[in-house]
Formats: structure tokens, sequence, C-alpha cells
């Protein structure tokens, strides 16, 4: 009895110190409410300024004066958040505004879902966070309509209803498709926006380089993570491509894994419609080796031999080897293995044997490497929200120095721009295969006349040492100094 006297009194101490905290030291816990606590939210606005942002304004008040007011936001989807301090002057009810930039550190498309919210502080201490609110980021210069194909919301402008609903009907099994050989039960919903012209797209596309938008090489970027992709012109392959960017990160799976470009892209310009696909004899001398392809750069030029090779490469994996071995092969990337040792794993080569067995030569052993340990900055920088990946314009070739997906369209030849000549372009050429590095034979010679010039030497100086010794052996020791001393003395 007297235990359980003591177990209540010590439970009643507790509930006095739990209470004493919660009212003293929970005060600036207790101003984050709901109901705002000391702070009030009188209104809130929203404005979308294509192309440079979104301006939110918020009219807040407080019984002692705001002294801060913080935007926070990002691309719905996204893991990371910005924030931006909002411009007001202070006081107990001020207005505050911010624009949310779009084009700066981080990229976010037309179409793309803006989350965002507002965190007030005023000088007594009270803190308080409105809910978040979502705002659609979508270019105002255009009247847009949407519809719905499978588990993509196209939207686009002054396009006939009666072109779009041709289109949809073939876009369907095309999507179908896709998810068909990812073996996607549920894929997940995402939105496509679609410009009439290059002109008006160009506005809306990411800054890649001048050069790449001179030239006009890309026309579709696919971002992920945003759930968008943006393209140029109502194009089946670009549109096509674009989407299975997004649903094979769907069929990859939660995990943020860094896949190679070759197989990105290669897999995007496999499931369009119609894709023609070259034989490795046409490209091996041309085109650099996978591992110089793990990522997607080059020129207007040699932009298309990149994506030549990739959907060569791919459909080599798909129809010589099954694709079960390919689904199996993309499980074990989106469990987070790294891809080269995943080839191992699945196919039994690596980089270097899948080139070898695309272009028809003996498949070497693999070399077995484990992965290699990511810096800090490597890994913040995986943690990226979007990745975007390019597909090259009809006529020109293109690649793209993203992680995530874009993709120049595929448009009819007769509405694609101009191509360079291929005959004229600088393509990288295949290198002798590399020769291991032997040391030279003259190594190992010039090692053994340094070592006999070191014991001659040592020998000399050893007879030296003798022959002084035996004469001072012979000759009295005085002698030499008494002559020395009586030379000077005279």
């Amino acid at each position: 009895m007297g235990l359980s006297v003591r177990l209540s009194a010590l439970l009643a101490v507790l509930a006095l110190l739990l209470s004493a905290f919660l009212v003293g030291g929970g005060l600036a816990a207790a101003g984050v409410s709901a109901a705002g606590g000391e702070i009030r939210v009188v209104q809130t606005s929203q404005q979308v300024n294509f192309p440079s942002g979104v301006g939110l304004s918020i009219t807040v008040e407080s019984d002692a004066e705001i002294d801060e007011v913080r935007v926070y936001y990002r691309a719905a989807g996204s893991r990371q958040w910005g924030y931006a301090y909002a411009d007001f002057d202070p006081g107990t009810r001020v207005v505050a505004t911010q624009s949310v930039p779009v084009r700066e550190a981080t990229y976010i498309a037309p179409g793309a879902d803006v989350e965002y919210y507002f965190q007030i502080r005023d000088v007594a201490g009270n803190v308080f966070e409105t809910d978040r609110a979502v705002v659609e980021y979508l270019d105002g210069r255009f009247d847009w309509k949407r519809i719905n194909v499978g588990p993509l919301e196209l939207v686009y402008h002054d396009i006939r209803e009666s072109r779009i609903e041709d289109y949809a009907r073939v876009l369907r099994e095309d999507l179908a498709r896709v998810q068909e050989l990812l073996q996607l039960e549920q894929a997940r919903d995402f939105k496509g926006v679609i410009y009439n012209s290059y002109d008006d797209a160009n506005a809306a596309f990411p800054v890649t380089s001048q050069t790449t938008t001179d030239h006009g090489t890309f026309a579709g970027y696919a971002f992920p993570e945003q759930r968008v992709f943006v393209g140029q012109g109502l194009d089946r392959r670009v549109i096509v491509h674009e989407s299975t960017h997004l649903m094979f990160r769907d069929a990859l799976g939660p995990r943020n894994v860094e896949v190679p470009a070759w197989l990105n892209e290669g897999f995007a310009t496999y499931m369009e419609p119609d894709v023609r696909v070259r034989g490795s004899s046409n490209l091996y001398l041309r085109t650099p080796h996978l591992k110089a392809m793990r990522a997607l750069t080059g020129t207007p030029e040699t932009i298309p031999l990149f994506y030549q090779k990739s959907v060569s490469v791919v459909a080599h994996l798909i129809e010589e080897y099954g694709e079960d071995k390919f689904r199996q092969f993309l499980g074990e990337i989106g469990g987070g293995t790294p891809s080269e040792v995943a080839l191992v794993s699945v196919y039994g080569f690596d980089d270097h044997g899948l080139d070898s067995s695309w272009a028809g030569l003996p498949i070497p052993p693999p070399v077995a490497a484990a992965p290699t340990p990511r810096t800090p900055a490597q890994a913040a920088l995986s943690q990226a929200p979007d990745s975007r990946a390019g597909v090259p314009n009809p006529g020109e070739s293109g690649s793209a120095p993203y992680s995530d997906e874009e993709k120049v369209a595929g448009a009819p030849q007769s509405q694609s721009p101009a191509a360079p000549q291929q005959g004229n372009s600088q393509s990288p050429q295949r290198q002798a295969p590399e020769e291991r590095n032997q040391p030279s034979p003259f190594i190992f010679f010039d090692a053994w006349i340094l070592a006999g010039v070191a014991l001659l030497a040592l020998a000399v100086v050893s007879a030296k040492f003798v022959y002084n010794r035996l004469r001072q052996s012979r000759e009295p020791a005085d002698d030499g100094w008494e002559s020395w001393y009586n030379d000077n003395d005279d």
C-alpha cells in the first residue's frame, strides 16, 4: 500500500512539472496554432506573373509589432523547401509581399503546382504559420485547355478539339504500351504542357546553353519531381518520350537513384512510336564507350549520335535478353544498386561488356569494383528536386546536360527545323582498345646500373679505409706531427 501511495505522489509531481513546462516554457509552441494565437491573418492573395514567378501577399495583425515574415515555397512533390523574407514595413498590422522565383536556383516548370506557406513573428516572440496553399504556375499568355489521356493531363492552347481527340486516342495506346512494359500497376498522374511554336516554348524552357538555345536543340523537358513536362508542338514522339521519362521514374520507385543518361534517354526514345533503331555497325566507331555516356553532354552536332547509340543499346538489352531481364535490371537500380553493379548482377557483364555485346564482339569478364563513395556535396546534389532530360529536335541531334529529363521532340519531318548535315558533323571517334600500362624494361635496367654503381663506390671506400689502417699500423704516429711542427717552427 505504501508503494502505491509513493507511485501516486510521484505521478502527481510529474504532472505538475509537465503543466508548468507547457504553461511557462511552451509559449513559443503555443503561438504556432491554427487559430493564430496573438497573430491574426486578415487576407492572402496570389498572382502568377509568368515568366518571372508567383507574387504572394499576406495581411496580418498582432498585438505586438510584427518584425519578420518569411515565405516557404517549393514545387509540389519536391523534397526541399526554399524560403525568402517578405517585404513590409514593421507594425502591428502589415501587408507583406514576396515573389517566388522560378528560374533561379530551382527551376519550376510551367504547369507545375507551387506549394507555399507564410511564417510570421512578432517582437513578443509569437510565431504563426499559415496552412499550406497551392497555386498552378501556368503561362498567362494563352487560354489553356485540358484533356485526360490515361495518367496524362495534356494542357494545350489554340488547337481544334477534333484534332486533340484524335491524338488522345492514339496516345492512350502509346502510354498503355509504356505502362505494360514497365509493369506499372497504377501510373501516377502527371501533366504535359504543350506550346505551339518554339518561340513561345523557348520563353518557358530552362536555360541550358546559348548554343543549344540558338539551334533549337531541345523540343521538350520533363521534370519527374514536379510531375510535369513541357514540349513544343502537338508531336506524338515528343509527348510519348517525355511521358516515358516520368513513368520510368515511377517504375524505379521512391528512391532518388542515379540513372545513366544512356539508359534514361535510350529507353524514352525506344518507346517513341515508329522509332528507328540503328545497328551497332553504324555507331560503334563513331560514339564513345558507355562509361563516358553516364551524363548527357555534347553539341548540337554530336547530340544525335548520343541518342542513336542510347536507343540502340537499350533495344539490344530488351530484344536480345528479353523484357523480364530488363525489368529485373530496373528493379535492381530502383532498389538502390548502382547501374554498373546491376548490369553484372542481372546480365553478367559490366558497361564494357555491354558495349561489346551490343557491338557483336567477345564479351570481356566484368571488372569487380565497389561503388565509389559519394562526397557530401554529391549526396546533396542527388537530393535536388528536379531532373531534366532532353530530346533533340527532329533533324537535329541533341543531348541534355541535366539529370532531369528533357527530350527534344521529334516533330513530323515536314515541321522540323532544318538539320545540320550529318556528313559534316564532327563525331567522337572510338579509340582503339586500351592496353594495360606495362612498366618499361629500361626501368629495371636503370635500377641494376644504379645498384652496381652504389656497390662499386662502397667497395672503393672500404678498400681505402683498410689501406689507411694498414699504413698507420706501420709508421709511428708521432713522426708525422713532429715533422709538421718543426717545419713551421723554422
